[in-house]
């Protein structure tokens, strides 16, 4: 009799430890404007959490935090922030989220920052710019080199296009041409109370080409440059005079200039034809190398070269040191697809990087193959559509941007499946905009932390800025997308890149699907 009441015992409390539901997991957080936008927390903004068929929902406090409970046995859930209305704030999701990431071992709950696409922000009164400029003579040969491209301060932030000359460019952000006699003045402006700047100068003639002809070229690059590592400038109103030489941007006789070898890989992409004697022609890429200095200035283009029925090309290149790793040279690598109405359909893009240490050796470019859309153009649909497009093989999560047709941005949805439901209602008789991009490098918990804003300006992709592509549309989306490059060229001086573990040894690759409408019933 005792035996048996020791096993009724035990099968009671193993009855009792299996009815026992698992424990509750706490999900807590911030929720902020994104960086470009002043990074400031976000009064009201609804957080929901979508776990299996349940819903929760709570509002971000004064601070910008928010805490839910979810139920036990949970691994991943659906997150979606939706920003107080009329402030022009972007809504965003983020699907299949491993809880995992912020749970430990020990029951607490890790916070996580998210911050939704605004605006940027404007410059505070009250703080008067602080100025100083770079003035200085161009030479080349003892003789002064004139522009023939003249700019104004309009296109200050704009960056050194082929076939200029006369071109000075500081911290790669400001270029400036010169005049008849081949002087140049750079004005360096700073809202932020800085008292000096600093940054590399960059000088030259962009007009070196395959053929002689910057119409019929297909490669293109400087002629003659010059480089000046730092220039320091004084703001509080002077002049800091810095005089330019220029020499050879040539392998053949400058020993500071050497050429990298680079070869594209097709093989992945779906729907591209680059054989330019085919009837069914409809792509063309072309490889882009520039400087990245060591201190904090943009890249400085060195060179585009077009890819029309080759797979190999020779890029002209500064020549770093063996010992040079600090410094990199950055080979970005576009594929594009076009339609017959000279539009910009999708494209794929590669960003690479070489130092000194292997500045000998060849890429190869593979460009990731684009997500292909499955909702037909123009659809009709209800208003919280489930938008779908294909696999792309090698891509991680999928981000999916909706904009207006004012081409504001409405929302944002990362996934890494290939279909996704819009958690908020869009208004009935509108037309929205979309399109899917993807890459190899970034997973679910990077993009949660990461500026979205930034994330869109990435994307863009300026067919102004590429003689082959002028006079080819961009999509209203890209054309957003560039508005928000523009904002960070002229506050920063440059668009903020990601940065992600071993990206200098594995490259980055990601693609960007053509962009498609739909009106809402």
């Amino acid at each position: 009799m005792k035996k048996l009441g020791i096993a009724a015992m035990a099968v009671s409390l193993l009855g009792l430890w299996a009815c026992t539901p698992p424990p509750q997991s706490q999900l807590q957080g911030n929720v902020f404007t994104s960086p470009s936008a002043g990074g400031q927390p976000i009064h009201g903004a609804q957080v929901q959490v979508q776990v299996g068929n349940s819903t929760l929902k709570t509002t971000t406090g004064l601070d910008g935090s928010f805490s839910l409970t979810l139920p036990g046995g949970v691994s991943t859930f659906t997150l979606t922030v939706i920003p107080p209305a009329g402030q022009g704030i972007a809504a965003q999701t983020f699907a299949e989220v491993p809880l995992s990431a912020y749970r430990s071992p020990y029951g607490t709950a890790s916070e996580m920052n998210i911050y939704l696409p605004a605006p940027a922000s404007k410059i505070l009164p009250g703080y008067p710019a602080r100025t100083g400029t770079i003035t200085g003579n161009v030479t080349f040969n003892n003789q002064p080199v004139a522009s023939t491209t003249p700019r104004n301060l309009t296109q200050l932030f704009n960056p050194p296009q082929p076939c200029e000359n006369g071109l000075v460019v500081y911290g790669g952000g400001r270029t400036v041409t010169t005049s008849p006699s081949g002087s140049y003045q750079i004005p360096i402006s700073s809202t932020n109370n800085l008292y000096a700047a600093s940054g590399s100068l960059w000088a030259g003639n962009y007009t070196g080409t395959d053929t002689g002809n910057c119409q019929t070229a297909t490669e293109y690059y400087w002629a003659q440059f010059q480089l000046i590592p730092e220039v320091r400038v004084y703001l509080n109103g002077t002049s800091t005079s810095q005089n330019v030489a220029l020499e050879a941007f040539d392998p053949q006789s400058n020993p500071r200039v050497t050429t990298l070898a680079v070869s594209h890989d097709y093989g992945a992409l779906t729907g591209f034809n680059f054989n330019p004697t085919s009837p069914s022609w409809n792509a063309f890429s072309l490889s882009t190398a520039s400087f990245a200095h060591a201190i904090h200035s943009g890249d400085i283009e060195l060179g585009q070269y077009y890819f029309r029925g080759q797979t190999t090309k020779n890029l002209r290149v500064l020549a770093l040191p063996p010992t040079d790793v600090s410094q990199q040279i950055t080979v970005q690598s576009h594929a594009v697809r076009l339609s017959a109405a000279e539009s910009i359909l999708d494209y794929s893009s590669v960003q690479q990087w070489r130092d000194g240490s292997n500045l000998s050796q060849a890429l190869t470019v593979s460009f990731l193959d684009t997500p292909k859309l499955t909702v037909n153009d123009g659809a009709t649909l209800g208003p919280n559509p489930t938008l779908s497009w294909t696999q792309v093989s090698g891509g991680q999560v999928y981000v999916v941007s909706v904009y207006d047709q004012t081409g504001n941005l409405v929302w944002v949805g990362y996934t890494p499946k290939t279909e996704i439901a819009l958690p908020i209602p869009l208004s009935s008789g509108t037309t929205y905009s979309w399109d899917v991009s993807t890459d190899d490098q970034t997973g679910m918990l990077e993009y949660i932390g990461m500026d979205p804003s930034a994330l869109q300006a990435r994307l863009y992709l300026d067919p102004a800025h590429y003689p082959r592509l002028k006079g080819y549309k961009g999509s209203t989306v890209n054309q957003a997308r560039g508005r928000m490059a523009q904002a960070f060229l002229e506050r920063l001086g440059y668009v903020p890149q990601g940065a992600y573990q071993n990206l200098l040894q594995r490259g980055y690759r990601q693609s960007v699907s053509e962009t498609r409408t739909f009106l809402v019933q």
